[in-house]
């Protein structure tokens, strides 16, 4: 099989290679880093017809809150406008396409956790509004599409932002680690975990496809409790400054991913603390 994955240098799709490489997947990347830009239809659509690819899977994204809050016409452009046009090359090339998208898109949760799939997409972020309305365009194509909705994730390329990342910087610098909140609750999913259920979507059945699944761990730590496990770990003894929790957080977060284990035999293989050991014991590339 091969597969053209778009954002292939970025965070997942690094792991995600990674994987497909081990599994005998041949995966053809397209990156902005490498002047390769999702919103350039022609230059996208010259890429998908020289690989010919057997699947795309669409990783590329502005992928953090701060990015999409700071310059939200870049992420239209990029994670709805760049969507649709994978999307329409999807459809005209007759290729099935994995989507990656977010649970920010469930935001704001007003039903009781666990998070299913049929709740309401709408996203009260920047970012999430925009992966909601490429998950729109997705649905559209003419050929075949799966919907991935990723929890919080973390691994060792992550480490300058999130609570994790957030924390390690902080620890490694000799200052005390900085909590919003803590009470609010997430389901941190393992970077290796997020390239399996990657894996799993690209060589799914066909009657897996045309549905949205969530990709999580179903295990609902506060971000309090996060953060004294990243203590702990690290053996960091000091103290913890906590202020104010951000507005877009949930009080609780928490996946159901009994839809992701039926129809594409997923299952997290680390919960927060393996994933944490296995990231601290992960060299840097």
């Amino acid at each position: 099989m091969r597969v053209f994955i778009t954002g292939h240098l970025g965070f997942v799709g690094v792991e995600t290679t990674k994987l497909f490489y081990k599994k005998g997947i041949v995966a053809d990347g397209f990156d902005l880093m490498e002047k390769q830009d999702i919103r350039d239809a022609v230059q996208l659509e010259v890429a998908i017809t020289k690989t010919q690819p057997d699947r795309i899977l669409h990783l590329a994204a502005i992928a953090r809150f701060a990015d999409a809050d700071k310059d939200p016409r870049t992420a239209f452009e990029t994670n709805v406008l760049g969507t649709r046009n994978v999307a329409v090359l999807a459809s005209k090339h007759h290729i099935p396409v994995v989507y990656a998208s977010t649970g920010s898109v469930y935001m704001p949760i007003e039903q009781e956790p666990p998070v299913m799939e049929d709740f309401p997409v709408r996203g009260n972020s920047v970012y999430g509004c925009t992966k909601g309305i490429g998950e729109k365009y997705i649905q559209s194509v003419g050929s075949p599409w799966i919907i991935l909705r990723y929890a919080h994730l973390y691994g060792k390329e992550k480490r300058h932002h999130g609570l994790i990342g957030g924390f390690l910087n902080r620890i490694e610098r000799g200052l005390a680690p900085t909590l919003y909140g803590g009470k609010q609750s997430n389901d941190f999913t393992y970077i290796k975990d997020i390239a399996l259920a990657n894996y799993l979507a690209v060589i799914a059945p066909w009657d897996a496809w045309n549905q949205a699944y969530n990709i999580g761990t179903g295990e609902e730590i506060t971000a309090e409790d996060a953060g004294k496990l990243i203590c702990e770990l690290t053996g960091y003894k000091g103290k913890i400054e906590v202020k104010e929790g951000r507005i877009v957080d949930p009080q609780r977060f928490l996946f159901s991913v009994k839809k992701a284990e039926q129809f594409l035999g997923f299952r997290a293989e680390y919960d927060f603390r393996a994933g944490l050991t296995d990231m601290f014991n992960e060299p840097v590339s």
